[in-house]
């Protein structure tokens, strides 16, 4: 395949989604402010700059100075500078990818509470981008979550604005998803979070556990997804590559790979649709402790519910520039075919009890797949912070719902999900609900 061809297949889905890919002689140089860099936070969003616009664009330089990487991180002790860029250069091996000074012309993407005009900081779960200095209140423990968040911000700026000037301030809170910053300790990193199974590994399910990997390793995956990984995946994926594309490796298994090379120890792969999946079909009560619902195809959403499932966590993107995320309590709020019903000429009644598999669809899987890479790491992103957050006192400190746009100046709005009549959570037995998920870690959330 010749470089024309693999950018071709690179920027298919931005393209369907209606957008051009950058200015590839535009060089972006990434730095960062020293004391910064030296900090977890700071290598949560060197690490996570480098790995997105890595992907937007072809032409990503690194100006930071290296460092090992931060102990609390996974690859502790190894070049900061030479993971980043082989990273870079593992997505797109025809990307002009490197590491110097900042040049005359470069635009300058610079991570830190200042030391240039306009900055992109994270510090605990807060985010803020635009002019120096940095509003945010100083945090003391390692979250990485706010530091993640400001990049993709600032990447999403720089793609819509065409490498315009972070002018306009804005500040949010990834804890409660608002646009008041919160001087929250609550450190996630390292927490236990029990078994996590993750139903399809495309752009969101393997975004979110890229970040999870980045808190903590502590944690049991268990991976489900029929799909192989294509070209087309690489630019709305952190975990996968050129390498992976060529041998049409099945999605389970790079991410598999990427969490057992982080650290990851307890990771089983079912590389089939959800519905034929043993690991969900076959699992003991309340052995899963949350779902990461990432998936949209073979009617998913009817086949969850049908199963009790545990507490649901999962992020979806939008047609204008907007990622929503979703939190499904069992029992005590609406249920994800609430907001996914299936199609009523396949399925005009159903029951939580019954055992039909009669075929169906979902309205979730009209959407054509396409999406711009920094929305799938923000829908990844924020899927992961409300996993992360389940260990903390008081959870949850949200809506059920929460958009994210990015249409124009960055826009949070939590709404709550509404019960839909008829749907098939209306018949379903709490009693036995609670009997399959009894023992799960979160299960006191539920009603």
């Amino acid at each position: 395949m010749d470089q024309q061809q693999f950018y071709d297949r690179l920027n298919d889905r931005m393209r369907r989604y209606g957008a051009s890919p950058l200015d590839p002689t535009q060089v972006i140089t990434i730095t960062a402010s020293p004391d910064y860099l030296a900090s977890y936070d700071g290598q949560v969003a060197a690490l996570v700059a480098c790995n997105l616009l890595g992907r937007l664009s072809p032409s990503v330089q690194i100006g930071y100075t290296d460092l090992p990487i931060h102990p609390r991180l996974p690859w502790a002790g190894c070049s900061l500078l030479r993971h980043a860029l082989e990273g870079m250069v593992a997505a797109n091996p025809f990307g002009n990818y490197g590491a110097r000074p900042l040049a005359a012309g470069d635009f300058r993407f610079h991570l830190g509470q200042d030391g240039h005009e306009t900055i992109v900081h994270g510090s605990g779960w807060n985010a803020y981008i635009g002019p120096a200095p940095s509003p945010l209140p100083p945090i003391k423990a390692d979250v990485g979550t706010g530091a993640a968040l400001a990049v993709v911000l600032g990447a999403a700026h720089l793609f819509r604005t065409r490498f315009g000037a972070m002018a306009d301030p804005f500040a949010c809170s990834a804890w409660d998803w608002t646009d008041v910053p919160k001087p929250v300790e609550f450190s996630p990193v390292g927490a236990s979070l029990g078994h996590v199974m993750t139903a399809g590994l495309g752009s969101v399910g393997s975004v979110t556990n890229y970040f999870l990997a980045l808190a903590t390793r502590d944690f049991r995956a268990s991976l489900i997804d029929h799909d192989h990984v294509g070209i087309h995946n690489i630019t709305r994926s952190p975990v996968f590559t050129d390498a992976h594309a060529k041998i049409d490796l099945a999605k389970v298994e790079a991410v598999a790979t990427f969490l057992r090379g982080a650290g990851v120890e307890d990771v089983a792969v079912d590389p089939v649709a959800f519905h034929k999946s043993a690991l969900w079909n076959s699992r003991e009560a309340g052995s899963t402790d949350v779902l990461i619902s990432a998936a949209n195809e073979f009617n998913v959403r009817y086949h969850i519910e049908m199963g009790f499932p545990p507490i649901q966590l999962y992020a979806t993107t939008g047609r204008n520039w907007q990622v929503t995320l979703m939190r499904h309590v069992p029992g005590a709020k609406a249920c994800s075919l609430c907001v996914f019903p299936p199609d009523e000429k396949f399925a005009p009644t159903a029951c939580a009890t019954d055992g039909s598999r009669a075929p169906q669809t979902t309205v979730e899987e009209e959407r054509v797949d396409a999406a711009l890479p920094f929305l799938s790491f923000a829908a990844g992103l924020m899927t992961a912070a409300e996993v992360l957050k389940l260990t903390a006192p008081g959870y949850p400190f949200s809506a059920e719902r929460v958009m994210l746009g990015f249409k124009g100046q960055p826009l949070l709005v939590g709404t709550p999900i509404p019960h839909r009549t008829g749907c098939l959570c209306e018949g379903r037995h709490k009693g036995v609900h609670k009997a399959a998920i009894a023992g799960s870690r979160y299960a006191v959330l539920a009603s």
